[in-house]
């Protein structure tokens, strides 16, 4: 005889109960109390469904509005009759966004996840090694030092904008830069992603006073005796952190890496306050075609004659039509990234708010 799991005895046990309920109200066995717990079970799980639904049509509906304009075809575009699918299709507005002159979309792609995961793992790394200290090293003023990775979280960013660019405009540390340098001026590190590295690698990157929350609150959740198992048989701090801690909150680690992805891929601020030349990283260059589309778009025209043929550059519908096309495949890579991590990220959420011992 197979033995059940604990899930499906569960499921089981449900089905039964349901079974049982139906023959009871059908006999007539059933008390009052019995039936009013059933209907705001009912009720209960109505109200769930009813909220899933509606949350699921708030986030499908402007994706599905992206892809139908990216795949309308430009004789149909502004045709009101069709709210949901488009009458005619085409893949022309994709084949446009691909191009170089708006999106060039593989090499910039590249690029872009190579950026992204250098920025990435540099920011877990720091991060991770800040949340241990602030959770296992009591010191004076640990406090206090926490309270100021608080206030990156609340204090916005535009805020510091002009402190930061003169950081990296003129970088320098305690003025050694300056003394070797022999003229008492540091290194200009705008106009490349150096500065994006610095600030990463030093825990200050996108959102990573965040994530230092976020992994502080995971450690303390760990059993502390088994980092002192660890301490007695003579392991160092650095030991244990990537022996004992790392491998343990494995979840938390993956969830804040996925955040640290999405928000460094889709990051236009530090790209444009250090780098504002680049070209090639897909947000940064989809936020400038926004408010140049019909420039980036006669020039796409122009340079495939089968496209101006179809596309009239200054018509607003086929600007949309670009513009949704360039987003879908800004998108796409987060979506596809998301569909094989969804599980544990999840998981790794619902587990970081624990309490240590």
């Amino acid at each position: 005889m197979t033995k059940l799991t604990r899930k499906e005895r569960m499921q089981k046990a449900e089905e039964m109960a349901g079974i049982s309920f139906w023959v009871d109200l059908r006999k007539g066995r059933l008390t009052k109390y019995a039936i009013q717990k059933q209907a705001k079970r009912f009720l209960s799980m109505l109200f769930r469904y009813v909220i899933l639904i509606c949350l699921s049509f708030i986030v499908i509906i402007p994706l599905w509005n992206l892809v139908r304009d990216a795949f309308t075809a430009p004789a149909v575009l502004g045709d009101q009759s069709s709210a949901w699918i488009p009458q005619q299709t085409s893949k022309i507005f994709m084949e446009v966004a691909l191009s170089k002159n708006l999106m060039n979309f593989l090499p910039n792609l590249v690029k872009t996840l190579l950026l992204t995961a250098s920025l990435t793992f540099l920011q877990i790394l720091s991060t991770g090694m800040a949340a241990y200290s602030f959770a296992r090293l009591k010191f004076k003023g640990s406090n206090i030092l926490f309270f100021f990775v608080i206030l990156t979280i609340v204090v916005p960013t535009d805020s510091m904008m002009l402190a930061q660019y003169a950081t990296f405009r003129n970088f320098d540390i305690l003025g050694l830069i300056g003394l070797v340098k022999g003229n008492g001026q540091g290194i200009n590190m705008t106009g490349s992603f150096v500065g994006q590295y610095i600030l990463a690698g030093m825990g200050m990157g996108v959102k990573s006073g965040l994530y230092i929350y976020f992994m502080r609150q995971a450690v303390r959740g760990l059993p502390i005796s088994v980092e002192e198992a660890a301490q007695v048989d003579g392991a160092g701090f650095l030991r244990t952190f990537f022996s004992i801690v790392v491998p343990s909150m494995s979840g938390s680690i993956l969830t804040v890496s996925v955040l640290s992805f999405l928000w460094n891929y889709t990051d236009t601020y530090y790209v444009r306050l250090l780098n504002g030349t680049t070209t090639s990283h897909l947000a940064y260059t989809y936020k400038g075609l926004q408010g140049n589309v019909r420039w980036a778009l006669s020039s796409a025209a122009n340079a495939n004659k089968t496209w101006l043929l179809s596309i009239n550059p200054q018509d607003p519908f086929a600007q949309t039509a670009a513009i949704s096309a360039c987003a879908i495949l800004v998108v796409l890579p987060l979506i596809i990234m998301y569909a094989f991590v969804q599980k544990r990220f999840v998981q790794g959420a619902a587990r970081s708010g624990l309490g240590g011992d």
